[in-house]
């Protein structure tokens, strides 16, 4: 799986996205965790490498 991680601060939200290629499910997928909460990861999975990009902008802004 091509993973890659990135810590986001927006304000006073800190975000962990990891993000990439899941080879095992050959789909893409961007997951989101708040810094400093256990649990409760947001991941989303894409068919499209386009809508996984766009997607991926929003929080990489």
């Amino acid at each position: 799986m091509a993973r890659f991680f990135k810590n986001i601060n927006k304000g006073s939200i800190e975000l962990d996205v990891f993000y990439g290629w899941d080879i095992d499910v050959n789909e893409w997928f961007i997951d989101v965790k708040m810094k400093g909460f256990n649990g409760g990861n947001l991941v989303q999975w894409f068919n499209s490498e386009e809508k996984y990009k766009k997607t991926l902008e929003k929080f990489l802004v």
